[in-house]
């Protein structure tokens, strides 16, 4: 489905991810301006863009976000592996008022599994069940835990869970799948969400684009998918 406002976007990575955002943009009736590796991005002979969508290597973050905050480019990021230099990138952004929106699962599936956890989570708590979170992704995965994972187990810890243990898997063709067991004596309950494919990632990363480009304001720190779906 076309969006009734068509956008100049610059993608930057150009692996599969890179592509499938180019792929959903154009099907949204936006125009991909380019797709940026590192070359292009060393070299900085800026397009003419709406929004910098960013997919690239975790070793590659934070010069993209610094790059496209010296253009006053808004960005949306979908890269992981640079968590722990977050304070920095989010001074940064309130000196500045930059518009970055960065996440480390664009899928509205995973998006509503993150709610659908905290409420189990809230209706178990004081039973004597222990948490624990799984994650698979495709060999190619660098990190891991992945930054999704990741974002679990914050959301547990968030609820007073402590010690939380988070298994990595790393497996040819699989896009992605999480699982959040709690186990007691008598009883194992599971949720999990399993990506078919990129296609929930690209749409939602897109999506996410179009608000970003909308949004107002005020930009004083890192947006989310909290502030695009609520």
């Amino acid at each position: 489905m076309k969006h009734p406002t068509p956008l100049t976007i610059l993608v930057i990575g150009r692996g599969r991810m890179g592509q499938s955002v180019r792929a959903a943009a154009e099907e949204r009736g936006h125009s991909v301006v380019a797709c940026w590796g590192r070359k292009e991005l060393a070299k900085g002979v800026w397009p003419k863009a709406d929004v910098a969508i960013d997919f690239t290597l975790p070793e590659s973050a934070l010069t993209v976000f610094e790059a496209c905050r010296k253009q006053d480019l808004p960005l949306v990021s979908g890269t992981t592996g640079w968590e722990a230099h977050r304070d920095a990138v989010e001074s940064a952004v309130r000196a500045s008022g930059h518009r970055f929106l960065w996440s480390p699962n664009f899928s509205v599936g995973i998006h509503l599994f993150r709610k659908a956890l905290a409420a189990v989570e809230s209706q178990l708590r004081g039973h004597g069940f222990s948490v624990r979170i799984d994650e698979i992704h495709h060999v190619g995965k660098k990190d891991a835990p992945s930054g999704t994972a990741l974002a679990l187990a914050s959301d547990l810890k968030e609820a007073g869970r402590e010690g939380i243990p988070v298994g990595a898997t790393r497996l040819p063709g699989v896009p992605g799948t999480h699982r959040v067991t709690w186990d007691a004596g008598m009883d194992q309950i599971q949720l999990e969400h399993s990506a078919k494919n990129r296609s929930g990632f690209a749409l939602g990363a897109v999506q996410s684009a179009e608000w970003l480009v909308s949004h107002a304001g005020p930009c004083n720190n890192i947006l989310g998918m909290d502030d695009v779906w609520g």
